[in-house]
């Protein structure tokens, strides 16, 4: 995968899968290591994962204050030290937006994450 797509979009809010995401892993022959990064909006996320991708550009970076990641974005590289596995990195929307006000769309997201991860990381 050349760049992070978006796994589950934030619409209106509701979560919602994107189908052609599903598409792509239910493609991948290989096992997975999934790595979640959690943590309130503007602390650094996508710019963490960026790194453990080993890119310096792919999930999307802000110079402002405003969040920037909206819903679960993956992405899939080949793992640094296992061959035969694919590490998949979730970059989730940022928590506590006062902007979006939403307690409960942080729970989702939250609650998200730590169920499609083997690993999370909550960047605080």
């Amino acid at each position: 995968m050349d760049s992070p797509m978006c796994l589950d979009e934030n619409a209106d809010g509701e979560l919602h899968v994107v189908p052609g995401a599903i598409k792509y892993l239910t493609g991948l022959n290989q096992k997975v290591i999934v790595v979640a990064v959690v943590g309130l909006y503007r602390t650094g996320k996508s710019y963490l994962m960026n790194k453990l991708a080993g890119k310096r550009k792919g999930f999307t970076l802000g110079a402002t204050i405003q969040s920037k990641t909206k819903g679960i974005w993956m992405w899939c590289v080949p793992h640094p030290e296992k061959r035969d596995h694919t590490l998949v990195l979730l970059d989730t929307e940022g928590l506590g937006d006062v902007e979006k006000g939403d307690s409960k769309n942080d729970a989702w997201i939250f609650s998200l994450a730590i169920l499609l991860s083997s690993t999370l990381v909550y960047n605080s």
